[in-house]
């Protein structure tokens, strides 16, 4: 058995593609083949423009990458992002021309077109209005994570930072003042701060600052998957929600950062849900006489059972090609 994986340069994307083909491969043997579509802005019109020749003019040179391919051995296409559902789509119709291939095509995250087309969708919960009466969709808790049992080490924080984003304030005074509030309440364990690529420059250099007054903390942008296993608390900016539930998949606590939400859209209430139902933590900051503040941690319930979200994606997708 072969899968295509159609890979569109989203590092967010591929993460979530790539757990969740390793949980698939506990239970089913096959062979990854890559088909690397990094379509961005004009590139993806033409990218566009390019498969549809194939629909109209059979040009099989599209798929040139196929050529060398056994193509009775595929039996699935799947993927993630906007810019490649109509590459997977095409791809199953090739198939299908050349040798009346039925493969099956699974879009991870809601396709922005062509949704009745897709053999299975796998979405977010929070996109459910969106699919309404749609058959072919299974849903999932915010976003697909490695599940880890391993025991988190006490001596161990980490601290993980987004950036610029459309849902939250991303102010960094703030961000910063309560970084040191943890810092101040936990001095002896290890703290590892990660950032991303919508962090800002500005952000990254205060954190350097503080660098130059605890010895306990450090930055890093490598070693995320093997830290956040181990963690015994993790405090994590409420815009990154794969971070969020890639820490809910692991042992140990959650935390949010204290936010100011730009507007009550489905990341928000997604988040809100989460704080709600004391899945995980929040830094709370109460306004005291004189425009002094105070600063709490609100605690998650301990009974939190970790988040396995993508092993029963991965179960019911294996009950679904058992059934073809």
């Amino acid at each position: 058995m072969k899968i295509i994986w159609v890979k569109d340069g989203n590092k967010g994307h591929e993460k979530q593609v790539k757990v969740l083909l390793s949980e698939l491969s506990k239970d089913i043997n096959f062979k990854i083949i890559e088909d690397h579509n990094h379509s961005r802005s004009f590139k993806r019109i033409l990218d566009i423009i390019h498969h549809l020749t194939y629909y109209f003019f059979k040009l099989k040179k599209t798929f040139k990458n196929f050529r060398d391919i056994n193509h009775n051995e595929i039996t699935l296409v799947i993927g993630a992002g906007s810019s490649i559902h109509m590459r997977i789509l095409s791809i199953k119709n090739f198939f299908k021309k050349i040798n009346n291939n039925n493969i099956v095509t699974i879009s991870v995250l809601t396709p922005s077109i062509f949704r009745n087309n897709f053999d299975l969708i796998c979405a977010p919960l929070h996109d459910r209005d969106k699919l309404k009466g749609l058959k072919n969709v299974i849903f999932f808790e915010g976003s697909l994570a490695q599940v880890s049992d391993l025991e988190p080490d006490g001596q161990i924080g980490l601290i993980g930072l987004g950036g610029i984003n459309k849902h939250f304030t991303f102010n960094e005074n703030d961000l910063i003042k309560q970084i040191e509030y943890i810092l101040s309440l936990y001095p002896k364990k290890q703290w590892y701060i990660f950032v991303s690529r919508r962090t800002p420059e500005i952000m990254i250099q205060k954190i350097n600052q503080l660098k130059k007054i605890y010895e306990n903390i450090s930055i890093s942008t490598e070693g995320f998957d093997e830290i956040i296993k181990k963690a015994s608390i993790k405090i994590i900016t409420q815009d990154s929600v794969n971070m969020v539930y890639e820490s809910l998949s692991c042992k140990g606590i959650t935390i949010l950062f204290s936010m100011r939400y730009q507007k009550e859209n489905k990341v928000v209430k997604q988040i809100n849900k989460l704080l709600s139902t004391n899945q995980v933590g929040s830094i709370e900051k109460t306004k005291m006489i004189d425009g002094l503040s105070k600063t709490k941690i609100i605690m998650p319930n301990k009974f939190n059972e970790v988040f396995c979200e993508v092993e029963k994606l991965a179960y019911q997708i294996i009950k679904f090609l058992n059934l073809k």
